[in-house]
């Protein structure tokens, strides 16, 4: 029998012991993770690829990896009654979920499931009519890409297994010379969050609105879980979705349409018709984010969503035949994401302009020459600046390297990763402060830059194929490690936990997750047949084969009106940030305007209006006060559906069926 203590003495000496154990960041930790995040990979592509049971990976906040949260929080609850010495700590167990994101994000829609399809589609569907042996397979680098064709039947039609030894032989050399490519790609994120995390948390105190959740859900007084009105939101999503669900099994159960309704067709009429795909969804959860974020966010995001249907109207009204873009292939008026391009890169020149002289402070640092800066919250004070411009420096001499020996010039390849980080950065500041459900900046990337400022006309074969071969981990930023990296930083900054620890965790998270996403792609190509049942993840590997394809027989020139519109994106941007600055009662946010020019904004506009005029109505009548009081509302609808959907596709998964996915399709 377990006694309370029976003094104040003894009380003070347990709590101190749980606050030291809810700031170490252990070994079992790390171990743990390592071990989840395989099992994550597995299941989040069984989920979105096999069983179509749902798209954790292509929003902010990964259900997966809060569920993942919350089965470690009940297992560790058992934990706390039967032996308290063996259970997690507060640190250990976002340090778990931070490897889970970081595995996550590499067995992505984003990621792995565009690259490792891409390592085999050019060999498999090279035939005499396309003459792609001539055109330039013969110039792809053969230790990158499969080059066994007779390995890859069973690939994409199924039907088979991976484990034999000549399949394993066949993918072996590219998915390890991927796999370390990868690592030093996220190396890079990793060392340009240690250099940026102490401006954006200690300088600009940015809110960090995703990593609240987690926090909220592993505080130890347990406030969260001990408000009735989140279980009220809880209640209301989950049994939205388990209606949902089983309308999956048995029809005759009534279905609570909440996703998306294309409402064009509504409008056929001269020129509305020509705003092309602009749905209607109620997604419960994205209204409970959208009540988390900041209102001029919310508001700024579908307001400018409209903004740019809007210049589709008019271009009809003048007989411009417009689209927003995101097909990836060449600009049409009015350029909207061409404009959105400009948007990332004047907010990326805004972000370090407004750093300068803490950049500066930190170069002097770390080359050890004395600044102004206060060391005192730095990990071993000039130690922690300078392995981040080690690590940096040595990572990107890497990148450089490979890029070079695969065939890009110095120049586009300088240019590719300094766009391509660029636009990582501006993501990663974005999600910290203000957090928006969706970021995805399809085909948007620096090879869609560089090949409108220049054309394929202007760039070698090398750099084409180049750009086509990193191409996987580049045709959408919806799952992209940096944010959750920074994410997991702030982390450790609220618990005063081991940053160094971390930063450890999320290497290693990094290196496993590369290894484990491929292994999980190809364990279920294998066994359900690529071309047959993930015919999306066939679809994205061939994507960039086909866009050399049209570079080389029908070279694309520059495209100077496309280039126009980035400037005037970059300038529209530059405007609404000075008016802010000047204004604090604008009311538009440039961070909406950005983010509202990609393709996910179509499925989460409404609901972010929604969740504006909520939020609005709340502060109008009820306060500050009232905002707090049904904020566990939101949080309670988000968990809700994140649960009921987590364990319809666990259900999925043992059935070997298709299951009700709450998001997206």
């Amino acid at each position: 029998m377990i006694h309370a203590p029976d003094t104040i003495a003894q009380r003070v000496r347990i709590e101190i012991g749980r606050d030291e154990r809810d700031q170490r960041i252990t070994v079992r930790s790390i171990l743990l993770g390592c071990l989840l995040i395989p099992l994550n990979c597995y299941w989040v592509i069984a989920m979105e690829q096999v069983w179509k049971s749902g798209n954790p990976s292509t929003i902010s906040l990964f259900f997966n990896a809060i569920f993942t949260l919350l089965a470690l929080q009940a297992f560790n609850a058992t934990l706390h009654r039967i032996a308290p010495s063996l259970a997690l700590g507060r640190a250990e167990l976002l340090t778990i979920y931070s490897m889970v994101c970081i595995g996550t994000g590499l067995a992505s829609q984003d990621w792995i499931q565009v690259a490792l399809p891409t390592w085999a589609h050019s060999i498999w569907h090279a035939s005499p009519e396309n003459n792609w042996q001539g055109l330039f397979m013969k110039d792809v680098p053969a230790w990158l890409i499969v080059t066994e064709k007779s390995a890859l039947g069973p690939f994409y039609t199924g039907r088979s297994t991976f484990y034999q030894p000549y399949f394993i032989m066949a993918w072996l050399r590219p998915v390890l010379w991927w796999s370390l490519f990868f690592t030093v790609v996220q190396v890079v994120m990793l060392c340009e969050n240690m250099i940026l995390h102490r401006r954006w948390t200690e300088r600009e105190k940015l809110s960090f609105p995703i990593a609240q959740v987690p926090l909220e859900m592993t505080r130890p007084d347990r406030w969260l879980w001990r408000q009735r009105s989140l279980w009220w939101g809880f209640g209301a999503g989950a049994l939205l979705d388990f209606i949902n669900g089983l309308h999956e099994f048995y029809p005759a159960v009534p279905r609570i349409n909440v996703k998306m309704t294309n409402i064009t067709p509504m409008l056929p009429s001269h020129p509305w018709g020509a705003m092309g795909f602009t749905p209607v969804s109620l997604f419960p959860f994205v209204i409970g984010i959208g009540y988390l974020l900041p209102l001029d966010l919310c508001f700024s995001a579908w307001f400018f969503y409209l903004f740019f249907k809007a210049q589709i109207v008019i271009g009809a009204l003048f007989g411009w035949q417009g689209s927003m873009g995101y097909e990836g292939v060449q600009g049409t008026l009015p350029y909207v994401n061409e404009q959105g391009m400009g948007a990332y890169l004047a907010l990326f020149a805004f972000a370090i302009w407004a750093a300068r002289y803490y950049l500066k402070d930190v170069v002097r640092v770390a080359l050890g020459i004395g600044s102004n800066m206060d060391n005192s919250s730095c990990i071993g004070d000039t130690r922690w600046y300078r392995m981040a411009f080690i690590g940096l420096t040595l990572a990107l001499l890497f990148l450089l390297t490979f890029s070079i020996i695969i065939g890009m010039s110095l120049p586009l390849a300088l240019a590719f990763f300094f766009i391509y980080f660029a636009l990582c950065t501006v993501i990663t500041k974005i999600r910290a402060e203000l957090g928006p459900p969706v970021h995805d900046l399809h085909f948007a990337g620096p090879d869609r830059m560089l090949i409108t400022w220049l054309g394929s006309t202007n760039l070698s074969k090398g750099n084409l194929i180049g750009m086509t071969l990193y191409f996987g981990f580049n045709r959408a930023y919806r799952a992209i490690p940096m944010p959750y990296q920074l994410e997991a930083f702030k982390m450790t900054d609220v618990l005063h936990a081991d940053r160094a620890r971390m930063a450890m965790a999320l290497l290693v998270a990094a290196l496993i997750a590369s290894l484990a996403a491929s292994w999980a792609v190809l364990h279920w190509a294998y066994q359900m047949g690529l071309a047959t049942t993930m015919t999306e993840c066939n679809r994205f590997g061939g994507q960039g084969w086909q866009r050399l394809h049209s570079w080389l027989l029908s070279p694309w020139r520059p495209n100077p009106i496309a280039t126009i519109a980035m400037g005037v994106g970059a300038l529209f941007t530059t405007a609404l940030m000075l008016l802010r600055l000047r204004l604090l009662w604008f009311p538009f946010h440039p961070l909406g305007y950005a983010i509202s020019s990609n393709w996910a904004m179509n499925c989460v506009w409404f609901p972010l209006m929604i969740a504006s005029f909520l939020k609005a109505l709340v502060l109008r009548y009820a306060g500050a006060t009232g905002y707090r009081t049904a904020l566990p509302i939101a949080v309670g609808v988000i968990l809700g559906e994140f649960t009921m959907g987590s364990l319809w596709s666990i259900y999925g998964l043992f059935i070997r069926r298709h299951t009700y996915a709450f998001w997206l399709f």
